[in-house]
């Protein structure tokens, strides 16, 4: 079980997300939550890791001003949450 944290939304993006397993989760961080917007490319980019936790965090989204237009099945998580998440996985695996 691995937390990866993206971010950028960019290559390392896509380099995640063809190693994720069905056990990991993903956390978007900085300017990786764009990934996290609710448009057509990113729907069918998420759609195939359908059994993936998909985290995004709330003050980056805040920051950039997109915080209304999150895809639903994205959970906002604070610093709190970030470090909660970083214990319950074996391992975090950052991308950028």
């Amino acid at each position: 079980m691995i937390l990866h944290t993206i971010n950028k939304s960019n290559d390392a993006l896509h380099r995640c997300l063809s190693l994720l397993s069905d056990e990991d989760a993903v956390l978007l961080i900085e300017d990786g939550v764009y990934a996290a917007l609710s448009c057509r490319e990113n729907q069918k980019l998420w759609d195939t890791l359908p059994q993936v936790k998909k985290y995004a965090m709330a003050d980056d989204l805040a920051v950039r001003g997109v915080s209304d237009r999150m895809l639903p099945f994205f959970e906002r998580v604070d610093w709190s949450g970030f470090v909660s998440l970083s214990l319950e996985y074996d391992k975090v695996v950052s991308w950028g």
